[in-house]
Order: C-alpha cells, then sequence, then structure tokens
C-alpha cells in the first residue's frame, strides 16, 4: 500500500524533528553547520560575480576562464568567514535576548576574509593574475547577501530556539528550593535555547549552620558534568561569601562554569560583568551605551553629515517652507518641547504640517487626523517634515539615529505605562531609529506598539555601532517599513 501524504508530511517531520533535536543537543555541530552555510555562501558570491564579469562583460569564454585561481580566492574566502561566522555563532547563542540584525559582524568579518587573502594573494605574487573590478564587485555586492544570509540563519534559530526545538546549551542550578523554583518558573530557559540537567536544593544537604555539605556538592558537579552542563547556576537571595566558598570549592575541580544569578523580592537583577575598582573586584549592574570612544566618532559623524545635510538641504528648506505658507497660514518651522538624553527637555525643530501649534498637554496625531495640512499630510509620508531637526543634531541635542523623543506630556503618560519606557533616554534622541525602520513610528495607540517600540529602542542602545547607525540610514530611505504608519 502506497503512503497517503499525510503519512509522507508525518514522515518528513519526523526526520525534520530528529535532525534538529540532534544539532540542538550538540552546540558545536550547530556553529560548524551555520559556519559551513555561510561560508559557502561567501565562496559563491567571489565566484559568482567573478565569473559572471569576465563571461558578460569582458566576454571571455568558459573554458578560458581562471577557474583555478578564482577557486582558491574564493576557498579560502569562504573558509575564513565559516570560521568567523562559527565564532559569532557562539557569541549569538552566549547572548540571551537574541535579535535578527547582524549587520556590524558580517561586514567586518567579510572585509576582514577578503583583506586577508588579499595579502595572502600579494604576497605569493599572484595578485595581478586578479582582476580588480571583478574583485571589487564580489566584494560590495556580498555585503548585502551575507547580510542577508546571517540576518535568515539567526531569524530561523531564533524562532526554533524560542519553541524550545534547539536547547543548544546545558545548565545544572543549585539554591533553596523556594529560589529555584522561582528562577525556572520565571525565567523560562528553554525560550532561550537552554535546557535543565540537573537541580540540588540547598536546604536538602545543609547543616544546622545552614552550610552544604562538600561530598553531596562534588557529587552534583560530577553528575552536571556527565550530563553535559556547561554552566552550574546558584540562585540565591543574598550574597553570602561565607556560603559560596564550599560550593566554590566544590566545583573547582571540574571544567564547569559557575555562575551567581541574585534573587529579589521585587524585580530580578541583571549582572552585566565584573569590574576591578582599585584593588577590589565589584559587580557590575549597568554600563554606559557608548564609551567616550563611541560618543567621540557617533558625535563626529552627526556634525559631518547634519552640517553637509544643512548646506545641501538649504535651497530646498526655503521651498518647502514657501510651499507650506502658501498653503495654511502660519510659519513654516514648529518648534516644541521634547524630553531626550538624560531626561533633559529640548525644543525640537520641525517643518509645520499642522494647523495647530500646541506645545504643551497635546493629543498626537492619528491617521486621517483633521489638524494634519494638504502638505504636511505629504510631509509626514516622506518624513521630511523631520528634516529641520538636522539643526537639533548639529547642536548635539539629537542624533542622526536614536530612540525617537516624544512630547514632554506624552513622555510622561508612556513612561507610566511602562517601566522600561524610560530607558530610552540613556541615549541621545534621533530623527531616524531601529523601531522606526521596523514600522513602529506614529502614535502609540496601544500597549503591542508601545512594546514594540520600546524594545526595538533598547536593543538599538544595548547594541550601538557605527555599521548599525549606517544601516539603520540606508533604511530610512530604501525600506517601506520605515515608511509604515506615517500619519
Amino acid at each position: 500500500m502506497s503512503a497517503t501524504p499525510d503519512s509522507k508530511t508525518s514522515e518528513h517531520q519526523t526526520i525534520a524533528d530528529v535532525f534538529l533535536q540532534f544539532i540542538g543537543a550538540h552546540r558545536l555541530i550547530f556553529c560548524l553547520i551555520v559556519s559551513l552555510i555561510e561560508g559557502t555562501v561567501a565562496a559563491l558570491c567571489v565566484l559568482i560575480v567573478s565569473f559572471c564579469y569576465h563571461a558578460f562583460i569582458l566576454d571571455v569564454e568558459p573554458q578560458t576562464f581562471r577557474w583555478t585561481i578564482y577557486l582558491t580566492f574564493a576557498a579560502l574566502t569562504g573558509t575564513i568567514y565559516g570560521g568567523s561566522a562559527a565564532a559569532a555563532c557562539s557569541r549569538f547563542l552566549d547572548y540571551g535576548r537574541r535579535t535578527n540584525t547582524a549587520l556590524p559582524s558580517s561586514v567586518v568579518q567579510w572585509t576582514g576574509a577578503f583583506a586577508t587573502v588579499l595579502f595572502l594573494a600579494f604576497l605569493s605574487g599572484s595578485v595581478a593574475e586578479f582582476s580588480r573590478v571583478s574583485l571589487t564587485s564580489a566584494y560590495l555586492l556580498g555585503i548585502p547577501v551575507l547580510i542577508g544570509t546571517r540576518n535568515l540563519v539567526r531569524s530561523i534559530s531564533t524562532n526554533r530556539i524560542r519553541s524550545g526545538e534547539l536547547a543548544l546549551q546545558k545548565v545544572a542550578v543549585i539554591g533553596k528550593r523556594i529560589d529555584v523554583v522561582g528562577f525556572l518558573l520565571n525565567g523560562h530557559l528553554s525560550r532561550f535555547g537552554y535546557r535543565l540537567t540537573n537541580v540540588l536544593y540547598i536546604d536538602d544537604i545543609a547543616d544546622r549552620d545552614g552550610m552544604p555539605d562538600e561530598e553531596r556538592l562534588s557529587t552534583f558537579a560530577a553528575d552536571s558534568v556527565q550530563l553535559g552542563a556547561s554552566y552550574v547556576i546558584f540562585v540565591g537571595d543574598g550574597f553570602s561569601l561565607k556560603k559560596l566558598q564550599p560550593i566554590v570549592s566544590a566545583l573547582q575541580r571540574f571544567a564547569l562554569n559557575f555562575a551567581y544569578a541574585p534573587v529579589t523580592k521585587t524585580a530580578p537583577l541583571n549582572l552585566v560583568d565584573v569590574v576591578a575598582i582599585g584593588p577590589n573586584n565589584a559587580l557590575r549592574f549597568m554600563r554606559k551605551p557608548l564609551s567616550d570612544a563611541g560618543v567621540f566618532v557617533k558625535r563626529a559623524m552627526d556634525i559631518v553629515l547634519s552640517a553637509i545635510g544643512l548646506v545641501v538641504l538649504a535651497p530646498s528648506f526655503l521651498i518647502i517652507a514657501a510651499i507650506i505658507h502658501l498653503d495654511s497660514p502660519g510659519p513654516a518651522f514648529f518648534r516644541q518641547a521634547r524630553r531626550g538624553f538624560n531626561g533633559e527637555v529640548f525644543m525640537i525643530w520641525k517643518f509645520r504640517t499642522m494647523t495647530v501649534m500646541e506645545n504643551g498637554d497635546i493629543r498626537q496625531a492619528v491617521r486621517g487626523d483633521i489638524r494634519v495640512t494638504k502638505v504636511g499630510r505629504i510631509l509626514r509620508a516622506l518624513s521630511i517634515d523631520e528634516l529641520p531637526q538636522l539643526i537639533n543634531v548639529f547642536f548635539g541635542e539629537m542624533s542622526l539615529v536614536g530612540p525617537r523623543p516624544h512630547a514632554v506630556s506624552h513622555d510622561n503618560e508612556l513612561s507610566s505605562q511602562l517601566a522600561t519606557y524610560a530607558n530610552r533616554q540613556r541615549i541621545k534622541p534621533g530623527i531616524t531609529g531601529w523601531a522606526q525602520v521596523h514600522g513602529f513610528r506614529g502614535a502609540t495607540l496601544t500597549m503591542e506598539m508601545l512594546e514594540g517600540r520600546t524594545s526595538h529602542d533598547l536593543y538599538y542602545i544595548d547594541n550601538w555601532s557605527v555599521f548599525l547607525d549606517v544601516w539603520i540610514m540606508i533604511l530610512t530611505v530604501f525600506s517601506a517599513s520605515a515608511r509604515k504608519n506615517a500619519v
């Protein structure tokens, strides 16, 4: 009897599930598979673009194409890029809040791989055998292809991890029963790619003084190693070095990571790292979003690009101002108090797009708002009304890229609705941002919209880089999502 379509589908799903379980249980294999995929794509970028250039631009016959040297170049580039992709994949799996953007790491690694192979070609004396145009084209075209590949791989991986199909990190947990249960129930470890191997309750092995039995601890550690755990996590409501010392001593003989997860009665505390303060080590709970070097680079880019923009767009500003004045009575420019960096209030510059000039307890514009003028509707749809904010950027009140600032009254209201909303003020507000290019712009009418905008802004703050800023500016111009929800 032949198999029915349903049975075939079930069989394929079973094979897929077995494969996912296999790679999900082997972190190294998963990273190697990702490395193979990304490395192959990188090699194909070099080979295909180079061949197409010779075949269609230079009219070189396929049999006369220098397959050997270009295959070698492609293979070396793919191997180096694939190796760096494996390391990037490992870091991606270690990072708890996974997102899909891969611009900074993929561009840097692609550039490094390409430059390394070019340098090797130079040392071997074979660099003259390559076409500069074909290699340049391969490098430039490879950037969007590899960014897209890595984003796709990470998007699929993230979805699989959140569904619990990929559990790539095994952990053991130790602590008081009430603390451990709360940690496991509230942590949702399986949604972040972690698999629990075993648990030890301090209550069961403590003596009268509350000190844990070291022999039982050693047995627990040995079992954790046998079960494949890479981390042993101690969960506690207080940091007692006296109680931690026997646990550390028992675990030191094993190749395990030991981590402390503090538990509070209100909200969980997130530890960033350990820093040296003089001769002492201190736990850091927060870090500045940008280093001093990052602040300098971002500010320099803001000054240069805003100055160029103001000079180039000055004639357009005059024309737009005249059209606004002719369309409806009132000034061409509109200034309004907004809350910005570190909660400071500043006056934002915009082209006037409405018939009102509210600057107090104001109502956000919504789709079809009768207060928006005819010209204003066009300016808002194309985000042209935001261009005067180049003035704010030039004078340091804003940045080209960052969380969008809201009116003070809106900011107060949104902060009361979502506790993490005010965290957006840890970096300068921007003309465009990560939330805007993903469609989170306009009025925040629902909690889903508020949470979506806030989560994207906080991701940008935690992952800032020059490459990410450039990518956001490119998306602002070319992505349809950046104009979504315009009113």
